[in-house]
This record gives structure tokens, sequence and C-alpha cells, in this order.
């Protein structure tokens, strides 16, 4: 049933925004208008509309002569929106510890960890990634910071998208193996070691995606500046 609160641009917008955000287009993708007019059932100009959205975020770019295509990663974006959620989800995490808050989550967040595991196994890396959302979402619900989320760049595009290649082209442990560590100094009481484990973390996108060796030819041409 056809929500009519929603526009047919935000609708074309909204399912563009997915299939870029779970790179089902790949970066370097050329989209077709009429393509994506005809699956609406609308004329190019709602479709237009959509990619002028998606233009101004950055998950599309519209070459002269050529036509729209989905962005590649720009890994300077992924180190910005990186270096925010590190600053910002550090401290608090770090208040929250100091206030007591974190001990009685350290059950739901085991089980949380567990969950991943088990998709990543299933190469679920999509759910496994809901599920690292949720994993950090928690931090913030507990000392009633939510409204830092929208400053964290969660569903930046550029960084959405480096978040998701990089749980496909890690071991896929290592994700679990940091999170356990996070769990771990919250449950020894040791705010130092909580506070380099979560650094680690943030910083492991990066790392896995500036990796020759992890990223293969398959998805090098994913990544802005590099060629297959």
């Amino acid at each position: 049933m056809v929500n009519p609160n929603v526009t047919l641009p935000s609708e074309i917008y909204h399912k563009l925004w997915t299939q870029i955000s779970t790179l089902e287009l790949k970066p370097g993708e050329r989209l077709s208008e009429a393509g994506i007019a005809r699956q609406f059932g609308c004329s190019r100009i709602p479709v237009r509309e959509a990619i002028r959205l998606l233009v101004s975020e950055g998950a599309l770019e519209v070459l002269p002569q050529r036509g729209s295509f989905v962005t590649k990663i720009d890994m300077e974006q992924v180190e910005r929106s990186r270096y925010l959620r590190e600053v910002l989800e550090a401290q608090v995490v770090l208040q929250g510890f100091d206030k007591g808050l974190l001990p009685p989550m350290i059950p739901y967040l085991r089980s949380l960890v567990g969950r991943q595991e088990q998709y990543l196994a299933l190469h679920d890396f999509l759910r496994a990634l809901e599920l690292d959302n949720e994993f950090h979402r928690i931090f913030y619900s507990i000392d009633n910071k939510e409204f830092v989320l929208e400053h964290t760049g969660e569903y930046e595009i550029h960084y959405y998208r480096a978040r998701l290649l990089s749980m496909e082209l890690e071991p896929e442990n290592v994700m679990i193996y940091q999170h356990r560590n996070i769990i771990d100094a919250i449950a020894r009481g040791d705010r130092a070691d909580l506070e380099r484990s979560l650094i680690f973390h943030f910083t492991n996108v990066s790392h896995v995606l500036l990796n020759p060796e992890l990223v293969t030819d398959e998805y090098r041409g994913y990544i802005k500046g590099e060629s297959m």
C-alpha cells in the first residue's frame, strides 16, 4: 500500500539510497533515468529530483554528456566521519562508564555480539552491520544522548558503504574480537583499556580499505582514486 504522505521523488530517493548504501548499485555504476522512470511508472521529472537530492548528499555524481553515476567511496570523507564518530562516541561511552551505567548492559551487548558472529559466519554482512549499529546505539540511549547520533555520520553514504565493505573484506572474527574487547574492558572496570579499545575499533574501517592485501581487484574500483 502506497503511503499518501510520501511523494514520488521521495520514494525514488529512498529506493536508490538503499540500493547505493547496500552496494546493490556498485560504486561507479551508471544509472538509467529512463529505466528508473519505467520502474516507477513515471516521467523523468521526479527521477531527476531524486537524483538531485542524492547528488547533494554525495551518493551520485552527474557527469556532463555522460549521465548519473554512483560515487566511488571517498576515503577522505570516510576519515572525516570516522574522526567525528571517534571523538563523539568515545565521550558518550566514557561518560556512561563514569556514571556506572554500562555494566548492566553487558549481557545484552554480549547477546548482540553473539548474533553478529552468526550473521558474519553466514556472510550476511548487511544484517551484521545493522547489529553493529544497534551495538553502538545502546551507549547513546542509556544516557539519553541519542541527539548526538545525528552528528556521528552513522548514515553518511561514504562512511556507511565503507563500513559494509570493510566487513566483507576483513577476517570475519575481527569485529567480534574488537566488540568483545570493549565489553571486557567494561566488565573489568578498566577505563583506559575501554578508551583504547574504542579508538582502535573506530580506526578499523580505514585500516581495512587502505590495505592493498585486503582490497582485492574485485573491490579496488569501488574506492575513489583506485583502479582495477
